[in-house]
């Protein structure tokens, strides 16, 4: 009675001749019959398919395909009809061909978000891009920002709140975590929305990385910044750095705005090292704030490092 290869593959046994010595080379991945021969199936092999001598050797052989991506709403996982007027065999398509490819690839961006967070994703993501390249920002913070962005959304933070605002509040929170000098009013003013709208949704956000500890703005991390617009030398710099650290170590620097204290603490530096080029007006304009703010840090920071009060 002829076995079927059902039974071949519960039972391991030949359907030529019956014999149930079946051998499975690993090197080809077939199982055949010992006694006639027979190949009865070949396996599937899921591993890699090339051999490595090292760490630096093995990173260097991916598999074909680009590696995902947070920035794409799909992560990059889909294909897309790419324009061009050559088929794949290098043929020039004629006007027909190339209207159907048209309709074909409008139908594939029509089918690629199915769902309403997809929609959502799709839109983000060209808002976080733009903002980023607005800000000059490294891929690393806008990669940060992107998945950020996701989290917020699968908690449901994102619904009934403008996409344009959480964009620019994740891309805020990217450059905070990242240690990135910018500020909320430079994020704000580059994504074309007042400080306020970016301010709600940047604690909206925060809600999101509610097991993570958003790190404190350290003002010096702004002080360059500041400075080559000035074009002041390193030795102010230096000198700006240390008095924001003494200020920091007298607990002088809390709850205030990094940016007016790195402006007061720039026009103390030069005033200390009797540079008289600079005035307090260019100072708050380098800074992006006003001249009050310059004026009543400087008054705060002399206080407190030298006890001069007036």
């Amino acid at each position: 009675m002829e076995k079927s290869w059902e039974t071949v593959m519960q039972r391991n046994v030949c359907p030529n001749c019956g014999s149930t010595n079946i051998v499975t080379d690993e090197k080809t991945g077939e199982v055949y019959c010992a006694n006639c021969g027979l190949v009865l199936y070949k396996l599937y092999d899921m591993g890699q398919e090339w051999r490595e001598f090292g760490d630096e050797e093995s990173e260097q052989r991916d598999r074909a395909g680009s590696p995902l991506t947070p920035l794409v709403h799909d992560l990059g996982l889909a294909t897309t009809v790419e324009f061009g007027t050559k088929s794949a065999s290098g043929k020039g398509l004629t006007g027909e061909e190339l209207n159907k490819a048209q309709r074909v690839r409008l139908w594939q961006e029509r089918s690629k978000a199915s769902t309403a967070n997809e929609r959502n994703l799709m839109v983000a993501m060209r808002y976080i891009v733009h903002i980023a390249d607005q800000l000059n920002l490294g891929k690393n913070v806008v990669v940060r920002a992107a998945r950020i962005y996701r989290q917020a959304l699968e908690m449901g933070l994102v619904r009934g709140r403008p996409i344009n605002s959480m964009a620019a509040a994740v891309v805020y929170a990217a450059c905070r975590s990242s240690e990135v000098p910018r500020t909320l009013k430079e994020v704000a003013a580059k994504a074309g929305l007042k400080k306020k709208e970016v301010a709600r949704a940047y604690r909206n956000v925060l809600r999101a990385l509610e097991n993570e500890k958003m790190p404190i703005t350290d003002p010096t991390l702004y002080v360059t910044k500041v400075t080559s617009k000035l074009n002041l030398g390193p030795e102010v710099e230096r000198e700006t750095i240390k008095i924001l650290n003494e200020a920091r170590a007298r607990k002088a620097t809390s709850g205030k705005d990094p940016m007016g204290l790195v402006a007061a603490a720039i026009y103390l530096a030069t005033l200390r090292m009797g540079i008289n080029t600079v005035t307090q007006k260019q100072i708050a304009e380098a800074s992006n704030v006003t001249e009050v703010t310059v004026r009543n840090r400087f008054k705060g920071l002399k206080e407190a490092l030298e006890g001069n009060k007036q």
